[in-house]
């Protein structure tokens, strides 16, 4: 597994940064994401309503707002990153913008120590896949009461798979020692036109450029569903995602005693969809299981080469990097052809031996490849 030299909390107290932030010009826009949100997770507002409510890591606490607005008995936001108590605190202190102050606990989780359980515990884009974070994962299902729910954001491998190979670019553009703002710049210059071709981008290329490519601990978020579902899958059952992908058409009477198996029903139809993580512009039918766990093991092995890049820039790094992309080209023969042409083009601009910020934000095929890199998650606890 890929090995982040650095946690989130480390880098952000370091440069003094909260760069998760969105564009929330029209309010109106960012609660209708987020109800929608929690509606493809099957979390309705009554599920809200009078709730006790725990959001850990909030960052910004904008993602917060929704819930807010939606009546829970309390609402507490865990936060440990000064920047981000700073945030919260002025967009709580706006006036008229929500009907409930949160109780802002400044705390690592690891520090946290509830009086009792929560009804719906949420943490976004935060716990990944090192054995100190899925230690916090099951925590946090500790701290969810009975047929209460959880919410949680998983990466696969397959579906950060670009955002990953961008990371690989920077690695080897400019001086990775170059003073942070200096370094930003040109990293924004790079990936500036790749992310303009996301319709729905809410978040600033400064911030991004400094939460993924720049980011230590970026590798270490990669979290693939099945290990979600290893570590809280006696205690909880699956209720949502999103994306949805998962169809059921088990008659209800059968759903009784060992028929209840909704976990093992997921994984089966996560597996037959996995290659459409690959790329958010196109949805296609199943495929089989087997070549779509070789795919993801390729992503993973993508992940762990990039990581020893970062780690020491050699030659046999980088041709690590190529050899391991190489593989998950094999495994895309029966796939959209454009997306063995970007990762073509993106193994030819890697190579260059003077690699260029205008090189890299002129990827034609590659440029337009992003993931679906975070599959949200609901999951209600079992009695």
């Amino acid at each position: 597994m890929p090995t982040a030299t650095a946690t989130h909390l480390d880098y952000y107290r370091r440069h003094g940064i909260n760069p998760v932030r969105y564009e929330m010009a029209d309010l109106r826009r960012h609660l209708d994401r987020r109800e929608s949100l929690y509606r493809t997770l099957g979390i309705t507002p009554l599920a809200v309503r009078g709730a006790r409510v725990l959001e850990v890591a909030p960052g910004t606490g904008q993602n917060s707002l929704a819930v807010a607005r939606l009546g829970p008995a309390s609402l507490t936001l865990v936060e440990p990153n000064p920047a981000g108590v700073r945030d919260i605190s002025a967009l709580y202190a706006t006036p008229g913008l929500s009907p409930v102050r949160p109780e802002l606990v400044e705390a690592r989780l690891e520090e946290f120590e509830p009086a009792e359980p929560f009804d719906l515990v949420i943490c976004e884009n935060w716990l990944g896949h090192s054995a100190h974070e899925r230690r916090l994962l099951r925590k946090l299902g500790g701290l969810v009461a009975d047929r209460g729910l959880l919410v949680v954001t998983t990466v696969p491998p397959v579906g950060v798979l670009p955002n990953v190979l961008r990371k690989a670019l920077a690695l080897r553009l400019g001086d990775p020692a170059a003073p942070f703002a200096e370094r930003t710049a040109v990293l924004c210059e790079a990936f500036g036109p790749h992310l303009r071709t996301l319709p729905a981008m809410t978040r600033t290329p400064t911030d991004w450029v400094q939460d993924n490519v720049m980011n230590p601990a970026f590798l270490g978020v990669i979290l693939p569903i099945p290990a979600v579902l290893a570590d809280l899958g006696g205690d909880f059952d699956v209720l949502g995602s999103g994306p949805r992908f998962a169809a059921d058409w088990r008659w209800f009477k059968a759903l009784c005693g060992d028929g209840r198996e909704f976990n093992g029903h997921f994984l089966a139809e996560y597996h037959a969809a996995l290659h459409n993580l690959f790329d958010h512009r196109r949805v296609l039918p199943p495929r089989d299981p087997a070549a779509n766990r070789a795919l993801d093991a390729a992503a993973w092995d993508v992940a762990e080469r990039v990581g020893e890049l970062e780690r020491a820039a050699t030659r046999p790094a980088v041709r690590g990097v190529a050899d391991a992309v190489r593989r998950v080209l094999a495994g895309l023969a029966d796939l959209p052809g454009e997306w063995s042409a970007a990762l073509a083009e993106f193994l030819d601009v890697f190579a260059a031996a003077d690699l260029t910020p205008e090189r890299v934000a002129g990827m034609a095929r590659f440029g337009g490849l992003f993931g679906r890199e975070t599959v949200y998650l609901s999951l209600e606890k079992r009695r």
